[in-house]
């Protein structure tokens, strides 16, 4: 699962990090954001209809095209890459409109039993490990789809493919985000390419790091670089 993550680049970082060019220029931009959760608008990459990565504003939590309704509820923020090509809302996007979503980051809660049976969470940021922990931009794997909100307008949206988690941060939650080599990026993007041998190349967990943070972090209205420095206990 991921529900919260970070991306600390402005927009000029992530066109340069992924070669891409951006889109409607002028009309929005991205400052670095340490709390990003679903509903929001987020850079994406895509390809253009000439196969050129673009960067473009999207929300997160996809709305699939068939849906009469405007988007209401819980936003499907994530999609099971084992079932993502079966399930009606995801299979179409799966096929023909894939993405990668910049980040620098995620969170996921520890659950920790405490003296007594009382549990609490503990949430942890994971990154992958490097010089520059919290700043090296990468990417997630995701899908993203088009919704026709009236003629001439469309709603962009995006979601995040999960995978059984691996590696050191196995036993902090059991799904973590699907992340490929760089290598795969452009075929992952790429209609016409077949995602399920991209998928083999996925990477696993034995690059990531992670610490425990402040809690603070759980409130999707806190904002700032201090929610990914490493909590102590007093």
């Amino acid at each position: 699962m991921c529900g919260r993550y970070t991306l600390a680049g402005n927009l000029a970082d992530i066109a340069a990090r992924f070669a891409a060019k951006t889109s409607h220029d002028g009309l929005w931009d991205w400052e670095p954001k340490y709390n990003v959760a679903p509903a929001a608008v987020v850079p994406v990459v895509a390809f253009n209809g000439e196969k050129v990565r673009t960067i473009v504003p999207m929300r997160w939590g996809l709305h699939p095209s068939w849906r009469k309704e405007p988007p209401e509820g819980r936003p499907m923020f994530n999609a099971r890459v084992e079932t993502a090509k079966e399930k009606p809302s995801f299979r179409t996007p799966y096929k023909r409109r894939r993405a990668l979503i910049p980040t620098t980051g995620w969170y996921e809660w520890e659950r920790v039993e405490m003296p007594g049976g009382k549990e609490v969470k503990h949430p942890h940021f994971i990154f992958e490990d490097s010089d520059d922990v919290g700043t090296d931009i990468f990417a997630f794997a995701g899908l993203w789809e088009r919704w026709h909100v009236q003629e001439g307008i469309e709603l962009l949206s995006c979601t995040i493919l999960t995978t059984p988690a691996k590696g050191d941060v196995k036993h902090l939650h059991h799904r973590m985000p699907v992340r490929l080599p760089e290598s795969v990026w452009d075929d992952w993007l790429d209609w016409e390419a077949n995602p399920d041998f991209i998928l083999e190349t996925k990477l696993g967990g034995d690059d990531l790091g992670h610490y425990e943070v402040d809690r603070a972090v759980g409130n999707a209205r806190n904002e700032g670089a201090e929610l990914i420095r490493p909590h102590v206990s007093l």
